[in-house]
Order: C-alpha cells, then sequence, then structure tokens
C-alpha cells in the first residue's frame, strides 16, 4: 500500500514528499503566491527544491529561485501573467538562470550581490544591491539607489544577508537575499531557512502550543515515507551544517547585524511574517508557529506576540506620547515601570524600546488606557491594552470610538470622574508617584454589559504633545504655552463587583 502512496501520478508528475500534489503550480498564500515543487537531485539524494511566482498588483509575475523550465509550466505562467522579473537569489540558486533568460528574453534577469561576476555567461540585467534592506529596517537603503528596472520594493521587500563569510576561504558562500511579499505576510528564503520534513506528513516536525499550520489538507496532503537518502540529507542540514553556520559563518564582527536581521524577519517589528516558503522543505503558515519557527531557528527572543492595532503607527505615536509624558512629570521610563510592576524583564536598547514597550502594555495584565481631546468636544478613548478592553468589555473597534464619560454610570459619578481629570490636568509637574495626585483608589466604574468593577491602584496622567526631546517642555507646561492633549492610566487591580 505504501508503494502505491509514493508513486500515485498527480496532474503533472508523480507524487512525493517534494511535490506532494504532483502540480505543474500550487497556489501558496494569498494574493498572488504560486509554488512550482520539484524534486532536485545531488548525488542521487532528492533533496527538493521550489520556485515561488509572485503576481504582482500591475499584474506581472516575479519568478524567485527558478527551476527547469518545460511547456506545462510556460504554459501555466502564461495564464498567470508575463514574466518581469527573475530572480536568482544567491549563489547556489542559479543553475537555471540561463535558461529562464532565453526563454524570457524579455524579462529583466536579477542575481544577488556579487552573481554576475560568478556567472558571467547569464544575460543579467543586474543585481540586488549589497547591504540591501526594507525601508523599515534601521538605517533602510538610505545609501543605495535601486535599479530603475527593478519592482517596487515596498511590494516586494529585499534583504540582503551580508553577515557571511565561509570559514576556509574568507569570501560568502550563498551570499543570500531573503525577500518579503508585503500583501500576502509571506517570507521567501533559499539556505537561510530550510524545514525538511521527518516524514511524509506535512510539518510534523513542528510542535508549538496553538499551532495555527493547517498540517496535512489539499494542497499539502501525507505522502506516505520520506526515500532514506532524503531522511539523511536532513540530518545532515539540521544536525550538521546548522550549527557549523550559526556557529562559524557568521562574522564575529556582524554578529549583532545578524541578530538586528533575525529579529527584523522573525519578530513582527519589520515584517509580519504569516507564511514562510523555503525553497527547501514544505511551506509554514500561520502567524504564532512561523514566529515561534523562526525564533527556534535564528536563536532570538520576540516580545509577546499582540494584535497589529496595538503596533500600528499611529498607536505606536500616541503610546511615545504616553511615555515621554510620563517621563516628564513623573521622571520616571515608562517601560521600566509597567515592566516593574507586571514582573517581567525588558532590555533597553536590545531592540526598538518603542515596540517594546507597545507590545508589553498590549500583553500585560495591567489594564492601560489613554482618551484624547482632539476628535470632540469631549474626551474619546483612543487606546487601551487588552487587559483593558477585556475588563471593561469592549472590542477595539468599540473602543477607540467610545466617549471616556461612558466609564460612569451616574450623574454624580460623571462630576466626581471630571473633578478628578481635572485636578490632574492643573496640576501636571513634580508630582511623586505616591501623592494624591497622581494615584487613586477604589474608583467605582462601569463594564459595556452595566456591571460595575472596582479599580485600585490608579495612576493617571496628562498627554502631551512631545517629540524626543524634554528640554524646555516642563517650562512650557508650567508656563501654560502648552496644553494637555489628552490623559492616559495604568491600574493595578481591578476587582469585579458584580
Amino acid at each position: 500500500m505504501k508503494k502505491l502512496i509514493n508513486t500515485r501520478k498527480g496532474s503533472y508528475s508523480s507524487v512525493g514528499w517534494s511535490n506532494r500534489l504532483g502540480s505543474v503550480l500550487t497556489p501558496a498564500a494569498v494574493p498572488g503566491v504560486y509554488t512550482a515543487d520539484r524534486p532536485f537531485y545531488w548525488n542521487k539524494i532528492d533533496v527538493g527544491c521550489r520556485m515561488t511566482v509572485i503576481k504582482q498588483q500591475n499584474g506581472d509575475l516575479i519568478v524567485h529561485s527558478p527551476v527547469g523550465i518545460d511547456p506545462p509550466l510556460i504554459r501555466s505562467l502564461e495564464e498567470l501573467g508575463t514574466v518581469k522579473h527573475v530572480i536568482s537569489p544567491n549563489y547556489e540558486h542559479v543553475k537555471y538562470a540561463h535558461q529562464w533568460a532565453e526563454q524570457y528574453p524579455n524579462a529583466s534577469i536579477w542575481g544577488c550581490p556579487g552573481l554576475m561576476e560568478r556567472e558571467a555567461d547569464v544575460r543579467w540585467t543586474g543585481e540586488v544591491p549589497f547591504g540591501a534592506r526594507p525601508s523599515g529596517f534601521r538605517g533602510g537603503n538610505q545609501n543605495i539607489d535601486e535599479h530603475e528596472d527593478m519592482w517596487d520594493w515596498e511590494e516586494f521587500q529585499p534583504l540582503h544577508i551580508d553577515t557571511e563569510v565561509n570559514p576556509f576561504t574568507g569570501k560568502s558562500f550563498f551570499n543570500e537575499v531573503v525577500f518579503y511579499h508585503t500583501a500576502s505576510k509571506t517570507l521567501l528564503t533559499t539556505d537561510l531557512f530550510w524545514n525538511y520534513p521527518s516524514n511524509g506528513r506535512t510539518n510534523s516536525q513542528i510542535s508549538v502550543d496553538n499551532r495555527e499550520d493547517f498540517g496535512p489538507w489539499e494542497l499539502a496532503p501525507s505522502v506516505g515515507e520520506i526515500p532514506f537518502g532524503s531522511t539523511a540529507w536532513k540530518f545532515g542540514m539540521d544536525k550538521i551544517f546548522y550549527p557549523f553556520y550559526m556557529n562559524l559563518m557568521v562574522k564575529n564582527d556582524k554578529r549583532q547585524t545578524f541578530n538586528e536581521i533575525a529579529k527584523y524577519i522573525t519578530c513582527g517589528c519589520g515584517w509580519e511574517v504569516e507564511t514562510i516558503i523555503p525553497a527547501h522543505g514544505d511551506i509554514i503558515r500561520g502567524k504564532k508557529v512561523c514566529r515561534e519557527v523562526l525564533q527556534k531557528h535564528f536563536n532570538v527572543q520576540c516580545s509577546p506576540l499582540v494584535d497589529s492595532h496595538f503596533t500600528s503607527p499611529s498607536v505606536l505615536d500616541w503610546l511615545n506620547k504616553m511615555a515621554l509624558s510620563y517621563k516628564l512629570e513623573r521622571g520616571e521610563d515608562l517601560l521600566e515601570v509597567i515592566a516593574r510592576e507586571a514582573g517581567v524583564s525588558v532590555n533597553k536598547g536590545d531592540e526598538d524600546d518603542l515596540m517594546q514597550l507597545a507590545t508589553l502594555c498590549a500583553s500585560t495584565t495591567l489594564p492601560i488606557a489613554s482618551h484624547d481631546f482632539l476628535r470632540a468636544d469631549e474626551a474619546i478613548y483612543i487606546y487601551g491594552n487588552q487587559a483593558f478592553l477585556d475588563g471593561f468589555g469592549y472590542s477595539w473597534e468599540e473602543f477607540v470610538e467610545l466617549p471616556s464619560r461612558k466609564c460612569v454610570e451616574t450623574d454624580t459619578e460623571a462630576e466626581e470622574r471630571q473633578k478628578l481629570l481635572d485636578t490632574v490636568k492643573n496640576t501636571a509637574i513634580n508630582k511623586s508617584q505616591s501623592s494624591e495626585v497622581d494615584r487613586y483608589d477604589n474608583l467605582i466604574r462601569v463594564r459595556k454589559d452595566g456591571s460595575r468593577i472596582l479599580l485600585k491602584g490608579v495612576h493617571l496622567w496628562n498627554v502631551w504633545d512631545l517629540r524626543e526631546n524634554l528640554d524646555g517642555a516642563k517650562a512650557k507646561v508650567e508656563s501654560g504655552t502648552i496644553k494637555p492633549i489628552g490623559q492616559a492610566v495604568w491600574i493595578s487591580k481591578v476587582e469585579y463587583l458584580d
């Protein structure tokens, strides 16, 4: 029976671990991502290889890590669109570049840095520039000129892994460029990351909590046993090459840069990866499982995974104002305060402090919220972390349009609440963390469903329109030159009364 499973025929080829459907092209991510999965033999061992096709917003196609061309593949690509760009993303994935350049004379043929010199017989258009980075990466591409014939770098973002060295030659071994397809949140790798299967069941070797990956499904079915040679190859890659690469092929003077790249790829502070398409091994799907797999592979630790609205640009901008205002009024760093109260550790300067603050605030059990005075004649909530949303019973979408007076039930409570907020507004500077003006206890508030909650240890402060430099801000506040644009709160404890 196993023999029948392993030799059954797909629409294009025999079914096996390196082409589970036996198809010419397989849909891989939405929108517009397809893969051509093929066996690839090294000394009679199938090590597998995968080409990825990206359909751009303008309808043209980008081909990443090209495989061998044949008539069925040509016909399938014609149905998708026009092949506009063909990319050989590292020194090893270049075998078929010449074939593609001949088949598609009007396509631009691109290589990783240094590939034009190594493979001079190919009709190259150009190379991805050395040190290419996404615009959101620290430093971005300030000193790098994109080739005028290249694709939109915001749509399909390159990141050059310029941190490796072959310890025997002193030169780059792969010199890989990895890519991120923004619309589908897909990471494309060739040899920086691989995911060879342990058996015929896709991703059976991945063990994470609350796995989101589909596992075996209609586009990635189980295929029976993996050939011995392919299993041995996986062992060599996982147990021999991987530690060799991580310990000896990352330059000592580039270790910090490598870690920054790894975190940018992995941690959501740059790319928000929801699908990983490696050239070797199974595709991985699901935001959480992708992050955990990449964390393990790169040996990096990310901040907790949170919903994207907690780290949007507008929220980050407001959180920055909250933090600067807290520093101005309290003389303490908000990130350190929340970490201390939550009983967690942070590494200031290890990664973007503002992103650390955003993820910590979003994930902590301490309720945190803020309202602003800018959008209406009354204060409207502009931020609430998950603990605050859960405590008051609102969704994010409901909460950020809610007048903050809705958190009290009676007119008397509304008057008392307004007096408290006015007191904080009028007494802005030089109040210690323990003074009456800054900290309040036993405040009764009302949830969306009408039930009541008791707030203890309520820490209030004003939010000012501040940027990075606090010099002179205190004098402007005390003189009344600037006014608060909102207020914020963190709460030590919430008790449910009903």
